[in-house]
């Protein structure tokens, strides 16, 4: 699937305090982070290994094509960084994510 989709979970109690001035931005001791996103493709690899177990996640669905920071892609792993914020107008939706009772995700991105 060759699509202008990433996504990238956060905590719902990260996201309001994050959402500020038109951009989600993740800071780490007074530092902006690099945002780890994921392809449709390896989704499921990027929740089940970085958040198995969590519940109350926003999964941001996010149209690389509309932002307005660099992102760079990693094909090896599926994974792309945003540096330092997303621009609210590049996440089309928050979908509100729990991992079922094993503490896994399964989630499916139809590509149609």
């Amino acid at each position: 699937m060759n699509s202008d989709l990433v996504f990238h979970a956060v905590s719902k109690r990260k996201w309001k305090d994050l959402n500020k001035g038109g951009y989600y931005s993740p800071v780490e001791n007074g530092e902006d982070i690099e945002i780890v996103c994921t392809t449709a493709e390896k989704l499921n690899d990027y929740l089940n290994e970085k958040f198995k177990g969590r519940k109350n996640l926003l999964l941001l669905v996010i149209d690389k094509s509309r932002l307005t920071n660099k992102i760079i892609f990693n094909k090896e792993d599926g994974s792309a960084i945003i540096e330092n914020a997303i621009n609210i107008d590049a996440i089309l939706d928050k979908i509100k994510l729990d991992c079922d009772t094993e503490g896994k995700f399964d989630v499916t991105v139809d590509s149609t």
